[in-house]
């Protein structure tokens, strides 16, 4: 009976690998050697209720071994590899007739979506890999969707979420709607935040929402419509935030932070109390000098505001920093989350306290649209310009003498337009983020017979061998911690948060 028990054990190991990385195995020493690969046939992302039917399924399922990480495996180091990509993107219609009749009524438009962000929600179950779109153009038939398994002329198909209900008849601005979708986050507390920018191309058709989804049930757990005083004509909310302060608790104590990229300016959203107020400072601004981007030959024109937004780590009774930066900037800011959460700060001004915004002397080459931190303060961001993926150690001075390069590729890391870092099963750190071509979409110039738009990911205990980023640093800045709750600024930040492979 033993010998049988020994032999199921191996039997599972051995398919639930193939669960994971499919029959091929993608050695990607650069990106050319995944996109061959992906041009003769692209390998298939499997999930485990879904293998063919000769894989002995009901045993990668009862040990619960083939959800840990959903990228494919690769042989080298410090790679990032392309998980899905697309030429354009296709929809979840029940039939080739219903996206036919979609097509021919303008509510898709092929080739007019493109995607901005990507975030990853992994269980013992089934996994969930975001995607958005947003409605810049007519044709989206869905702004925000789960990549399936299924493909359609080898382009993954997402299916919307939470459902097809949500995306429909919006000119009408019924209550349970999702207009348009930037960006997303899932926090500690398994929900998915949402913020709802309200716009169809160019036109506002409903007010602006923060939305959050419990991803265990998928239902509805958070609705918040943002008052109309809190903007301007010209707002565009782009990013959200949420800062759990009990995430061991309730999550009832909850803050949302949102970048409005056009009018400059901060929305923050006290959850528990349903509430909000706007922030507005010079550091949200964008700076002429970096107006101009040239990425892969083409150059085009943008001035956005506020949009790379992330936390420094939670700990228990400690004030927690808020990094941002304009995009069109090479300059890098934080302020003390103590601050930004009271409102009463805020009542009679958007901009009482200047001094509370803090401005790193040095600054970075090039554009970075979104970043994201690791629980341990590292920050992880792409060079518009540079074509590649890097990181920085918040616990130094930014500059490019700290910044490292994880990543660069002439092809694969065209304009990274978000970055997540996300915790697999395992408890081990997974970058994700999506690239796109947006210097062609910007220039119209998008050729659909290529790959356009690309899901990346790489283990960060890869990424980060040798990099700078993990170095101690010789001297580091020091931050004033309010008393976690409190809004003074009393007790001195130490780097001992951070850890470093020596410790």
């Amino acid at each position: 009976m033993r010998l049988i028990i020994v032999y199921l054990i191996f039997v599972c190991i051995l398919k639930c690998n193939r669960c994971k990385y499919g029959n091929q195995k993608i050695s990607s020493a650069s990106y050319q050697v995944v996109h061959r690969f992906y041009g003769k046939e692209k390998p298939k992302v499997y999930f485990g209720d879904e293998l063919d039917p000769d894989e002995t399924k009901w045993l990668c399922i009862i040990f619960g071994l083939c959800h840990v990480s959903l990228f494919p495996q690769t042989d080298a180091e410090g790679q990032v590899t392309a998980v899905y990509q697309w030429t354009n993107l296709e929809y979840d219609y029940p039939s080739e007739s219903a996206r036919r009749q979609a097509i021919n009524s303008k509510e898709f438009v092929p080739e007019n979506g493109f995607p901005i962000d990507v975030d990853v929600h992994y269980t013992k179950n089934k996994n969930k890999i975001f995607v958005t779109v947003p409605r810049f153009q007519n044709g989206i038939p869905a702004t925000l969707g789960l990549i399936t398994p299924r493909s359609y002329n080898g382009n993954p198909v997402l299916a919307p979420y939470p459902s097809w209900s949500w995306h429909q008849n919006l000119k009408r601005c019924p209550r349970d709607r999702i207009v348009s979708v930037f960006r997303v986050k899932i926090d500690e507390c398994q929900r998915l935040w949402i913020i709802d920018d309200g716009r169809m191309e160019d036109q506002r058709v409903c007010p602006p929402q923060i939305l959050a989804f419990d991803l265990k049930t998928d239902q509805l757990v958070h609705r918040y419509e943002i008052p109309g005083d809190l903007l301007q004509s010209n707002s565009i909310l782009v990013n959200i935030v949420p800062d759990v302060r009990d995430p061991r608790g309730s999550c009832v104590d909850t803050f949302v932070y949102v970048a409005d990229c056009q009018a400059m300016a901060l929305i923050v959203h006290d959850v528990q109390r349903g509430t909000s107020w706007r922030i507005i400072d010079k550091t949200f601004y964008p700076n002429p000098f970096f107006g101009t981007y040239n990425i892969a030959g083409q150059s085009f024109d943008i001035m956005d505001g506020l949009m790379g937004l992330d936390l420094s780590p939670y700990k228990p009774g400690q004030d927690r920093i808020l990094y941002y930066h304009a995009m069109s900037s090479g300059s890098e800011q934080w302020v003390y989350t103590s601050y930004i959460r009271n409102q009463s700060m805020f009542l009679q001004d958007t901009s009482p306290a200047p001094e509370i915004f803090h401005v790193y002397s040095g600054q970075r080459q090039s554009q970075v649209p979104g970043m994201a931190i690791d629980r341990n303060g590292i920050a992880y961001f792409g060079l518009a310009s540079d074509l590649s993926m890097n990181c920085w150690n918040t616990a130094v001075e930014y500059g490019t003498n700290n910044i490292g390069v994880l990543a660069q590729d002439n092809i694969a890391l065209q304009f990274p337009s978000n970055v997540k870092v996300i915790t697999n099963l395992l408890d081990k750190q997974e970058l994700w983020f999506i690239t796109m071509r947006f210097q062609r979409v910007a220039t119209g110039t998008l050729n659909f017979s290529e790959t356009n738009f690309r899901v990346m990911a790489g283990k960060l205990d890869d990424l980060l061998k040798g990099s700078k980023c993990l170095s101690r640093p010789s001297s580091s800045h020091s931050h004033h911690y309010g008393g976690g709750y409190g809004y003074g600024r009393h007790s001195k930040r130490e780097t001992g948060g951070i850890r470093f492979p020596s410790e």
